[in-house]
């Protein structure tokens, strides 16, 4: 872990050294990268507990509208 660390503040103060236009071509990639990788990863964890939850909501005993003389 040690080692993780004093690379990482190397490559913090190295990151702080360059100039602002610099910084920002090198940060936003990175931060581009993972925000998108976390919308996915949203994505895939709210579709699949919204599928979970209707298959849950279906086998509770809800009527449907075709079991209540709705819509057929």
């Amino acid at each position: 872990m040690t080692g993780f660390l004093n690379w990482w503040d190397s490559v913090e103060l190295w990151l702080s050294g360059l100039p602002f236009v610099a910084q920002t071509a090198v940060v936003m990639p990175v931060v581009l990268a993972l925000a998108f990788g976390v919308a996915v990863l949203f994505d895939v964890l709210l579709g699949n507990g919204i599928r979970l939850s209707q298959r849950l909501r279906r086998g509770t005993g809800h009527s449907t509208p075709d079991e209540r003389g709705g819509d057929t």
